[in-house]
């Protein structure tokens, strides 16, 4: 086993110089921060049950030995005891204690007196770690975390691609979008003995059961339903299609839509126009009062559509418009994901509307990616049910009950169709 020590100005390059004396197999004693930088110890060819044994022997070396085992002699053995009870003298009834003077403290038998035990040395109490050095010290550690889970994570992409199948199905999935996180933890499944005309199909079958799936149809269960998303999600268009397939099941009636886009220019103007279209009533709340006053008028609706402000995850005015959600009870909430969205942001938006409670989500703009595997990570990794996705603006043509099997059958698809070259505009003016 061999031990060495590395020092750097920071925690990488103290890492990136065990990494090229040691390689991905070495492990870190122990690292701490001096002067020049940073300090790590590591070993390369770790011998664990060498290093206990080390450790066992050095503390059995220097462990003192105890100093009252030391002075007390060793006993002697007690005579034995007398075959009749000894005589114990009869006390009078009035005999009482006798009080004594406490013992006087033991002398040398030379008269003089015994010197006081001198006090060890006090030790200083702990200086406890200023604010900043906790902070350098979480930093410090959140990066060697992340530094170790990277180079896991590069040996296991390394062990994989050594399989050709498992290489095969990676390449596959990297092209289909999908996050590094999920591509892992599905081709660790594929038997690395997999026949090639059967991998990509193992391959899909473990992603599809890895999508949530709403079992049941919200418009079903009708009520009230709202739906929240980023700025261009396609909410107020899939509002549509809700209303103009529920109106097309029952009636028009027996649907209303609300919109609380009030204050954005032309925010309630696209929903009027579609509630003109469809023969539906449209109504506005602008405030969480008069969101409630409205539900309690509109009770006698059988589904009611709520279109919500198209505001950033990160405005501010988010919070307000969540608040009022949740304190309508009686509301289900959607999330509108637009697939056309990059993995990182989608993730981000979900996790900014957290606050809303959403029991399910939209996958809308299908036709506009050709990474669909972005938004599946997504949905995956936050276990999200998938309750509808729609791929186009006809009303309600492109509006579609979310299925694990059709969509991993689309990715394909949709790769294809998004690396085709598109035709110039003058070419379909001439035609």
């Amino acid at each position: 086993m061999k031990v060495r020590r590395f020092v750097a100005a920071d925690m990488r390059g103290a890492m990136q110089l065990v990494r090229e004396a040691h390689g991905p197999d070495a492990v870190i004693l122990s690292n701490r921060r001096i002067d020049e930088g940073v300090e790590i110890v590591a070993a390369s060819n770790y011998d664990e049950a060498f290093v206990q044994r080390a450790i066992e022997a050095q503390r059995m070396a220097v462990e003192p030995v105890p100093v009252k085992a030391a002075l007390v002699p060793s006993p002697v053995s007690a005579p034995a005891r007398p075959a009749h009870a000894p005589f114990e003298p009869v006390r009078p009834a009035f005999a009482g204690p006798v009080a004594r003077d406490p013992a006087p403290a033991a002398t040398p038998r030379d008269g003089t007196p015994a010197p006081a035990p001198v006090p060890g040395p006090v030790p200083a109490p702990p200086v406890p770690a200023s604010d900043g050095e906790l902070a350098r010290m979480r930093d410090e550690l959140a990066q060697m975390r992340q530094m170790i889970e990277r180079e896991m994570a590069r040996l296991t992409d390394e062990r994989l691609r050594g399989s050709p199948v498992r290489a095969q199905a990676m390449h596959l999935m990297e092209d289909y979008g999908f996050d590094a996180g999920i591509t892992r933890d599905v081709v660790l499944q594929i038997p690395p003995d997999t026949p090639e005309h059967r991998a990509r199909g193992l391959m899909l079958g473990l992603i599809s059961k890895r999508l949530p799936i709403c079992p049941v149809d919200p418009l079903h269960e009708a009520g009230v339903i709202a739906l929240v998303g980023p700025t261009g999600a396609g909410k107020t268009t899939t509002i549509a299609k809700l209303a103009a397939l529920y109106a097309s099941q029952h009636q028009a009636r027996d649907v209303a839509l609300v919109t609380t886009d009030t204050t954005r220019i032309g925010g309630r103007e696209q929903l009027h126009g579609y509630g003109r279209q469809l023969g539906i009533a449209v109504h506005e709340a602008d405030s969480e009062a008069g969101l409630f006053h409205l539900l309690q008028r509109l009770e006698d609706y059988r589904l009611v559509l709520i279109d919500t402000a198209g505001l950033s995850h990160r405005d501010h005015a988010l919070a307000s418009q969540l608040h009022w959600l949740r304190a309508a009870r009686q509301v289900r909430t959607l999330l509108v994901l637009p697939a056309s969205t990059h993995f990182a942001d989608l993730d981000e938006v979900v996790r900014r509307f957290q606050g809303a409670r959403p029991q399910g989500a939209v996958l809308t703009k299908l036709d506009e990616t050709g990474r669909l595997g972005s938004a599946l990570s997504v949905v995956s990794d936050h276990q999200l049910p998938l309750t509808w996705v729609t791929d186009g603006q006809r009303i309600p043509d492109d509006l579609r009950r979310a299925n694990a099997a059709h969509l991993v059958l689309r990715l394909e698809d949709l790769r294809r169709d998004a690396d085709k070259p598109s035709v110039p505009e003058y070419q379909h003016a001439t035609a």
